[in-house]
Formats: structure tokens, sequence, C-alpha cells
């Protein structure tokens, strides 16, 4: 053994039992004594999932300001303080401070977002505590007691019953019918077998290890005694656990984009401060006339900074994102990382667990076949309700059941440990016991064969409980006439050869060759379909003090019933939409090959030239091989935790947007690891949901599609409002540079540039931003990973935009009488300009080509009341008497109100004419109108 684990036995299930218990010096008998549990507990620790190391808060929030545009605002603000602190003309503290403090304000405004948003988003490890069960019972020094599960140590003698939640990983010494839960750990639908005398390989995968119980799991049924082998961090929970940790933050795309164009945006204002600096240093020298100071100078590079970067743009991106979180959420799906809305329409690849998220995770009978006579059962789960059918579709009556069929819903009701229960909050009905007999049982009761009622008729005497050995179970049982009848079910190929006779309906038949090759037909048949089967016997006139051997031979057979984990209602339709979308849907599950392929042809997720891979053929591939064939692979069944990470990554090395949705604790590595993670919200474990970056609320894989088409709209909007928030940005980069590039005007001051950036720019691309989704966005294929939010004819839109803007806000300085006086009021009226341009400008944002008179809807109500209200708020600017010192401005008379409108208006026209160009082009070019671009230049993708 190692320090903190059993490395020594990581093939614990399969070594031999004594030699196990040799290794772990550990009594069979009397377990461990109280002073060396407590010795191994100090060796080895507590049995509990590490915490992942976390910086401290405050490093996370000052995290927030490591972006290189945030970084440049700061230097912008500390210029402005120093200029503030130089100021000589003797103006108030909140005038002289006034542009660093705003710059200050947004800033921190910014890293608060950004902070709250990272801090519900660093909580995917926590949930792993949660699994680790309170109690356990074990034998210690030959006494049975029970500790808390954190005092669990490897040596440990482990006691196992039906209902108990398994605290370690354990090695099984005997088993008594045992079978747990295992779902949340290696996918597969039904429970697990265990058998502490079977073989197992040493390298079988973790859903066929029947010698294991594993932390996480539940015991369905049986009992058992195992020896702990690995606790905390060395169970196969703390491994996955592990494998998240070293996951790490993957950036969505979204978030790529934005760094990628913060650096671009970046390098474009740097360049253009120093280029102004310089001029304005060399402009004298050039030109003649006077030096300006070298604190004018830098004052107006910190403007023309502060006009180049869209401040803005973090928190409207933000808020957008918000705003499409909560719509979603009203569809069912609820986002926990903000790009994550985004990210989920770029998806190419969904990779699909199967059981609870393609299927209901409720076993339901499909069919019933009695000799002679085949019945559909509608409905699904576990809901009595639903109908049996004949072959010619008709429903049958109870009056019209035959005694066979009978005799079977009797024997499915009566041989039967599980229990239904309706959850009063939910109102779903829940199984109780085992998912198979929970199947049996809701079969029996869509028939009127209710369990209470039929053993108040049949009563109960003696029960041969299943055995995975002999594969079938008996009840004994006394029926109204007073007669013991034996009622037994079990495998097909073990139940036929001990039938000496069949039911039909005028009485027995006895099994000759033909008639029980006919049922191995109809049973291979089902099992075809990947049903699972099961054959239903009975025996009259039974001695109780016979042996089970005895009782449960020269048996009647009555039927088959075939049963499996039904596809979700709406999937079928789901992956037809996804198919028509460009996006490849493949499913990932730890379930048996077989079922898995039937479900995804069931689905329409299958087509031709689409193969199945399991786990084990997998792991027999290099990542070149697996790279080579990936994309023919449509179904990977049996897998384990560490290949659906390996399968996610395979996607992703072929540049793929993997979108990962699961719901058990295996799946929480691939999910955080694909570019988004879907949860079930239900069905889900803790694990699962908090890995994720979508949780389905109401585990519905159609909710799925909802979310793509929403992450699509909103990435074009955020291209739509990125669009409007450089062109404005550009007119005021136009406006800023030209006026200190001719020397003799008044420049703008770094107040004036913020408020039209943040005050009255930010509303319209606020509402940009939830505008109406495009109705042939689910026609159109996924974006490429690597586009860009903006390419180089939106580049040059931008730039037509503003220079438009720009100059015909400074041609106002042209028609000034040019004394000192007229300047500063011409100032004020080019800050009006400016701040109105780009409300009427994001009129035409709203389409890349289409007429402002052909948007649809022709009126945005939301644009509309935002231009009025970014209105509104400048006029406050400009007409309140205390305001017009701080931002050099003063009440403009009706004719300047006319000029200011009339140049602010320019911008209509003139993008109206380029969209007109536009369109002509792409007619010549046999293109039609997009659906999705930025700006008016949009290249039409």
């Amino acid at each position: 053994m190692s320090e903190g684990g059993t490395t020594a036995t990581h093939a614990a299930h399969a070594a031999d039992r004594d030699a196990l218990l040799t290794l772990l010096a550990a009594s069979s008998n009397d377990g461990l004594s109280p002073a060396e549990a407590k010795r191994r507990l100090a060796t080895y620790g507590d049995n509990r999932l590490p915490s992942p190391p976390r910086d401290p808060t405050w490093r996370r929030f000052l995290r927030q300001f490591a972006d290189p545009l945030v970084l440049t605002l700061l230097v912008a603000a500390a210029i402005a303080v120093m200029l503030g602190l130089t100021a000589t003309d003797g103006g108030s503290f909140f005038s002289r401070y006034a542009d660093a403090s705003a710059i200050l304000l947004i800033v921190i405004l910014n890293a608060a977002l950004g902070f709250y948003q990272q801090q519900r988003a660093e909580q995917a490890l926590d949930a792993l505590q949660q699994l680790s069960t309170p109690n356990a019972r074990v034998t210690r020094g030959g006494k049975t007691i029970e500790v808390a599960a954190w005092q669990l140590v490897p040596g440990d003698l482990l006691l196992l019953q039906a209902g108990d939640a398994v605290a370690a990983d354990a090695r099984l010494i005997d088993t008594i019918e045992l079978a747990t839960e295992e779902s949340a750990l290696t996918g597969e639908s039904v429970p697990s077998s265990k058998d502490a005398m079977a073989y197992v390989h040493p390298n079988a995968p973790l859903g066929d290890r029947q010698t294991m119980v594993y932390a996480g799991t539940v015991v369905v049924r049986g009992k058992g005694r195992a020896l702990v082998t690995d606790t905390g961090a060395h169970t196969e929970l703390g491994r996955i656990g592990a494998m998240m940790a070293q996951i790490g933050h993957k950036q969505t795309p979204l978030e790529q984009r934005l760094e990628s164009f913060g650096k671009l945006v970046l390098r474009v204002c740097i360049a253009l401060s120093v280029v102004l600096m310089v001029w304005g240093l060399l402009r004298p020298t050039l030109l003649g006339g006077p030096a300006q100071p070298w604190h004018t100078l830098l004052l107006d590079a910190v403007a023309l900074a502060v006009a180049a970067i869209p401040e803005g743009l973090p928190a409207i991106t933000t808020i957008t994102l918000a705003l499409g979180t909560q719509r979603m959420a009203k569809r069912g799906a609820i986002i926990r990382k903000l790009p994550a809305v985004e990210t989920l329409g770029a998806a190419t690849i969904v990779c699909s667990d199967k059981t609870g998220t393609l299927t209901k995770n409720e076993m339901t009978v499909r069919e019933v076949y009695t000799f002679g006579a085949h019945y559909q059962v509608t409905g699904q789960g576990y809901a009595p309700k639903g109908e049996i059918v004949d072959d010619d579709g008709q429903a049958l009556s109870p009056q019209q059941y035959a005694p066979a069929l009978k005799h079977t819903l009797a024997t499915a009701a009566l041989c039967n440990d599980a229990r239904l229960e309706l959850d009063a909050q939910s109102g779903h009905y829940q199984v109780v016991g085992d998912p198979t007999e929970g199947a049996l049982l809701t079969l029996a009761a869509k028939a009127g064969f209710v369990q209470q009622q039929v053993r108040t008729q049949h009563h109960p005497l003696r029960e041969i409980p299943f055995d995975s050995n002999r594969k079938r179970m008996t009840l004994l049982a006394r029926d109204a006439q007073g007669h013991i009848v034996a009622h037994t079910k079990g495998s097909v190929d073990v139940l036929l050869p001990r039938c000496s006779h069949y039911e039909i309906d005028h009485g027995r038949m006895p099994f000759d060759d033909a008639s029980r090759a006919r049922v191995v037909a109809q049973a291979e048949q089902m099992s075809n379909k990947a049903l699972r089967v099961l054959a239903v016997c009975r025996r009259e006139q039974v001695d109780t003090d016979s042996d089970a051997d005895t009782i449960e031979t020269e048996l009647t057979f009555l039927g088959l019933v075939a049963m499996m984990d039904p596809p979700r209602a709406g999937v079928a339709a789901a992956v037809r939409t996804c198919a028509q979308a460009g996006i490849r849907a493949v499913m990932i599950t730890g379930d048996h090959p077989a079922t898995a392929t039937a479900i995804a042809q069931e689905i329409g997720m299958w087509s031709a030239g689409d193969r199945t891979m399991t786990g084990t053929e997998l792991a027999q591939l290099n990542d070149q091989q697996l790279d080579a064939q990936v994309m023919k692979l449509r179904v990977f069944a049996r897998t384990t935790a560490a290949q659906k990470l390996r399968i996610v990554r395979a996607f992703q090395q072929r540049g793929h947007v993997v979108a990962m949705t699961g719901d058990g604790v295996n799946d929480a590595p691939a999910l955080r690891t694909s570019d988004i993670g879907i949860a079930m919200g239900q069905m889900g474990t803790d694990v699962a949901r908090q890995a994720a970056d979508l949780v389905l609320a109401d585990d519905d894989f159609t909710t799925i599609v909802a979310a793509v088409r929403e992450g699509r709209a909103i990435y074009r909007n955020i291209q739509k409002f990125i669009f409007f928030l450089l062109s404005a940005n550009m007119g005021l980069v136009v406006a800023v540079f030209t006026v200190s590039f001719f020397g003799t005007w008044p420049p703008l001051t770094p107040l004036m540039v913020l408020w039209i950036n943040l005050v009255t720019n930010g509303l319209p691309a606020l509402a940009l931003g939830i505008d109406p989704p495009d109705s042939r966005l689910m026609q159109q294929p996924p974006r490429p990973s690597n586009e860009s939010l903006m390419v180089f004819r939106d580049y040059l839109g931008i730039l037509y935009v503003g220079g438009v803007m720009g100059l015909a806000a400074v041609a106002l300085f042209l028609l000034s009488d040019g004394d000192d006086s007229s300047m500063l009021h011409t100032r004020a009226l080019v800050f009006s300009v400016l701040a109105l341009s780009p409300l009427l400008h994001a009129l035409s944002c709203r389409s890349p080509i289409l007429s402002i008179m052909r948007a649809k809807p022709l009126i945005s109500v939301p644009l509309l009341v935002a231009m009025s209200i970014s209105a509104a708020i400048h006029l406050v600017a400009v007409l309140v008497p205390a305001l017009q010192p701080v931002f050099h401005t003063y009440s403009p008379s009706l004719r300047e109100w006319l000029w200011v409108l009339g140049l602010a208006a320019v911008i209509l026209p003139a993008v109206e004419f380029a969209k007109w160009l536009n369109r002509l082009r792409m007619n010549a070019l046999g293109m039609g109108p997009p659906a999705s671009s930025a700006g008016p230049s949009s290249r039409g993708r």
C-alpha cells in the first residue's frame, strides 16, 4: 500500500480475495481493530475528495484588470490624474478629475461584472464533496458499528444492503443477490449484478467489474460484505475529480475572439495615439506656428485613446449574454457561464449521453409475446398509463385478455420485489428497487393488475430470490381456489429448457422441438431490436417444502416480456433539426453497443456508413488512428470517463466546436473539457451540473435545439452591436484626430468622448443585442471555428461610416467665425453631432443588406426606446446649466439645432447608398441576401 491510497490494489477487481486480505492486513471476520483503523486514518487521511486549490478572492478580483484594453484605460486614467494635478486654470476638483473619474468608474464596473460571473462559475468541484455518504456500517474488532464515511480506511470490512450508498471503493468478499446502481459512473442504464466469486479480467472496463463496488453508487438489492481498497482521492470518483482539476479553464470561442479583437483594437489605439503625439511635436517645425504644451498634446492622445477603445463593449456583451440566458431559462436551459450562450450556437458536434439524455432512464415494456400472439404496449416510463394493443392495432380491454396473457401479467406483478411510488412534488412515478422489476409492475398496472390487489388474490407464501448464477426468481403463492402456484421469471435461455408445456387459450400444450424453436426465434427477434427479453412461467400444484431446483422444473411457458429504456419524446425531431443545422450528433454511452446502436437508429441519429465502437476497441487505438476514424463513428459504447474525455479531444483536434451532454459523475471531465458542457437538471448529478456550462432544467434534448438557435442569434447580434460601436468610435477617432491634426481647433475632452461612448451609444448597442433572430438561422451550417468577429470588408465599412460621421461633425468648424469663443461653441455643437449621429446609424445596423424600410419588424420598439432615452440623456448634458461647465456645453439656438440634426442625419443616406451597392454586388455574383453579418460592407457570409 502507498500513503493516501492503495496503489498496489489498482486491479483489486481481478485479485484473489484471500491474497487481497493478506495484502491489506485485514480479517474477513473481525475486520480491523479500532486502534489499527485509527492508525490507518492518520496514515491515509480522511475518506474525502480533496478540495482544489483556490486563489484568494482579492487575486481573482485583480485578475479582472489584466485585459489589455482595461490596462490601457487605466494608463489613460493615470495620465488624466497627472494632468489634473498639473492644471493651473483653478477649476473645481470635479472638473479637474472628471475624465479620470469617469474612466476609473467604467473600469471598476466592468471588473465587478466579470468577477461576479467568475465567482458563480468556480464551483465545478464543490459538488463532488456532496456525494460522500454521511455514515457507513463496518465490522471492527468483531463488532458491527456505524462510523462516519470520512473515517473509512483501506482494509475496513464494509457491510452493504439494499438502499445503502457505497462510501468507498471496495472488493466484495461475499454477496447474496447483490446489485448496485452505477449509471452515474458507468452510464449503464440497468443495475449491475455483483458476484464476489466471479472471474474478472484485469483490464475489464469499470462496468464489467462484478467483484467491486464503488464510491458514489447505490445498492439496489441484495446484501454483501466488501473490503475497502481505496478511499478519498484514490477512488474512481476521486480520479474523475483529479481529471477535472487538471483540465482547468478553457476559453470559449467568443472569449477567444473578443480577446483577439481587443488586442487588435489596442494596437490600433496605441498607433494612432503615438502618431498624433508625434505630429503635435513636429507640426510647428513642418508647418510653422506656435508649439503646443506637452500636457495639451498628451491630453489629445488620451482623448484619442479613449475614443478608439470601445469602453462599453465588455459591459454590453455581458448584459446581452445575460438577457439571452433569461430567455433561454424560460425554455428550460439554464446558463451557468455567460459566454456559453454564444458557444452553443457555434457547435458542430453534439456528443450526447444515452441514458437519461436521449432516453428517459426508465425501463419500459414495449412488447409482450404469448404462444401464437404478439402484443404492443403503449406508454413510457413508470406511469401506469398505456394500453395493450394486438397485431390488428386494437387496444384490448381486460375482458379481451387471453388466459396466457392474464397469467403473464399476474406473474409480472407477483414475482416482483419492487414497488411504484408517486412523487407528490413532481407528480412522476418512481420505482423503488430494480428498474426491470419496476417496468414489469408498470406493465401489469396498465392492464389493471395492480400489485397490491393481485397479492390479495394470490397470497404469497415463499420466495426463491433472483440469483446471478440461476438467472431466475420464483414466488410461491396460494390462489383463490387454494392451489399453490409457482410464478417464475428469468432469462429465456435458462427458463425455456425447464418448461415442459406452453399455455394457449384452451389449456396447456406439450413443448416439442418446433414450438420451442418458435419461442426462441421470437426471443431472438426481440433481442435484435435491442430489447431486454424475460421469460414468464408458472407451475401449479407445487409443494412449498420442495427445493428450488425441483419447484422450477416442469414449468408452463406463459410468455415473453421485452423492454427497453425508451427515447425521450421529441428527440428524433431534435436530431433532425441538428442535422439541418449542420450539427453532427454522436452518442457516447456506457451501455451495451447493441442497445446504443438500436436507440441511435430509432431516433434517426444513424446514417449509412456509420459505425459503433466499444471502449475496449477504442483503448486499442492510438491518437492518430482515432483521428482517422472519429468522423465515421456515430456510437461509442461501454466507454469510461477517460475515454469520453479522449473522444471530445479527438473531435476538437479536427477543429470542431464540441458540445457534450451528460448526467453522471463519469461525464464531468468531458463536460468541462468540451467547448460547452450540457448537464441534465433533473436526472443529473450535482457533479455534472456544476461542471457544465448549461443545464437543461427539463432534461429535454429538444431544449438544446432552442438553445442553439438562441446562441446563433446572440452571436449575430453581438456582431451587429460591435459594428455599431466600432463605427461610432471611428467617428470619434476621425473627429479627434482631424481636430488635433489641424491644431487650431479646440479638441474634444476625454469626458466628452466617454460620454458619447458609454451614455449615448450604450443603450442603442444593447437594443441591437436583443434584436429578434433571423428565421433562417437553423437552416445554415455553423460558422467556421476560426471565423473572426470582423473581417476586412467589415473594417472597410467601419472606416466608411466613421469617416462620414466624423467629417460631418468637424465640418462645423469650417462654418465657425474663427475666434476663440466661437470655436468653443462650435466644439459643443460637434459634441452633439457625434452623440446623435450614432443613434440614427443604429437603425441601419439592424440589417447589413436590407434597407431600413424593409427591416422585419419595421419598427424595433426596444431600439426606438433606447434611441429616445440616449437622446434625452444627451440633452441633459447640453441644457442643464449645472452640467454645462462640466461638459463645456451651452444651449444652442434653433438654427444651430437644425445644423446639428442635419449633419447627424447625413449618415442615413450614406449607409443606405452603401447597402444599395452591396445588393448590386451580391446580385451580380448570384448570391442571396445573407441571414447574418456585421456591417453594411459585409461579405455575405
